[in-house]
């Protein structure tokens, strides 16, 4: 008896719940107007600690743009030496012997 009083009120708070839900509220649309002569931000992080050391809003501007005129050119770099150390493994790994090979292998995959 319990348990069918239990379903019923279980089943009552879905049915009644459902209702709730399923309404919506009639939302006015505000128009906001975009100022064209606000200054784009730039957005970035700060190195360690530079936070706390009271930067004004203009100098962490400033250091955002700085890092971003570098951050390309360091990922070109930053690729060119994973291409450097790719191929200087596969020409160092062509010294070894096929059982010197063999053995690398075995000791990489038992770590």
């Amino acid at each position: 008896m319990l348990r069918l009083s239990m379903l019923a009120l279980l089943g009552g708070l879905l049915t009644l719940s459902g209702g709730v839900v399923g309404q919506e509220t009639k939302k006015e649309k505000v128009k906001v107007e975009k100022k064209d002569t606000a200054p784009t931000r730039v957005k970035g992080m700060l190195p360690a600690n530079w936070g706390k050391i009271g930067l004004s809003d203009d100098q962490r501007q400033e250091i955002y743009k700085i890092q971003g005129r570098y951050n390309a050119e360091i990922d070109k770099l930053e690729a060119k030496i994973k291409e450097l150390r790719g191929t200087r493994d596969k020409e160092m790994k062509a010294v070894l012997t096929a059982d010197q090979q063999k053995k690398l292998n075995e000791i990489r995959t038992s770590k």
